[in-house]
């Protein structure tokens, strides 16, 4: 059963992410996303809470992939503007829909954020996470002509208060 729920999510967020490369996504129903993964309409209730769930669930999918790919030697900062840039169609979307945002919890489990860390740790760890969401988004913004390698040195120039 765990594998048709997990195979049933995946289809759930391979159908919403083509949608929202036709359709504004407030105007999506879950009705289409059910009828293009060629489900049943129970299934998304099921299994999602809403739409942004969905989108949550595709990129934890996503940041998986790039950690798996991670270098031991790459900074965070780097990785995270290289997934920018490989991931740009995916970033188009979540700016267009102003779900962004969604980014920071995937930035944050990079950063190995855990509830129970200290209270100096977590703020830390959060304090660089949306910084570097900070980061993105400005550099997405600007088009993205300068390189990830180009952002991580202005990155780390910047936190070791380098001219």
């Amino acid at each position: 059963m765990e594998l048709r729920s997990e195979t049933s999510k995946k289809y759930l967020a391979e159908a919403l992410i083509f949608l929202m490369k036709k359709k504004q996504f407030d105007k999506i129903t879950n009705k289409d996303i059910t009828c293009k993964a060629g489900l049943s309409d129970i299934t998304i209730y099921r299994n999602f809470n809403s739409k942004e769930e969905i989108v949550k669930y595709y990129l934890s999918h996503i940041f998986d992939t790039l950690k798996n790919e991670w270098k031991d030697n790459d900074n965070v900062g780097f990785q995270i503007f290289n997934f920018f840039q490989k991931n740009k169609d995916i970033i188009d979307l979540l700016f267009k829909a102003k779900l962004q945002y969604l980014l920071i919890d995937n930035i944050l489990e990079l950063y190995d954020y855990k509830k129970e860390d200290s209270d100096v740790m977590a703020y830390s760890k959060v304090t660089v996470a949306y910084l570097i969401f900070g980061w993105c988004s400005e550099w997405y913004k600007r088009g993205m002509k300068n390189t990830p390698e180009e952002m991580a040195q202005y990155f780390n120039k910047v936190n070791n208060n380098e001219s």
